[in-house]
C-alpha cells in the first residue's frame, strides 16, 4: 500500500508530466488535423478535356462525358 508521502509524490509527478507534455499534445493534434485536411485535397478530381469547336467555343470531347 502507498503511504501519504508516496501518493503525493506520485500525484506531483503526474501533474508535472501532464504540464510538460501539453505543448506536445497540442502540436500533435494540429499536425493530425492538418494531415486530415490535406488528405481530402489529395483526392483525385475529375478531369474534363475541352476541345475547341469549329465555331470557336469550347465543348467536351467525345467519350469524356462521364
Amino acid at each position: 500500500m502507498l503511504s501519504a508521502g508516496e501518493l503525493l509524490v506520485l500525484a506531483g509527478l503526474v501533474l508535472a508530466l501532464y504540464g510538460a507534455l501539453r505543448p506536445l499534445r497540442r502540436w500533435l493534434e494540429a499536425r493530425i488535423a492538418r494531415l486530415l485536411r490535406a488528405g481530402s485535397a489529395r483526392r483525385t478530381r475529375r478531369v474534363v478535356i475541352l476541345r475547341r469547336r469549329g465555331d470557336g467555343k469550347f465543348g467536351r470531347e467525345d467519350g469524356h462525358d462521364g
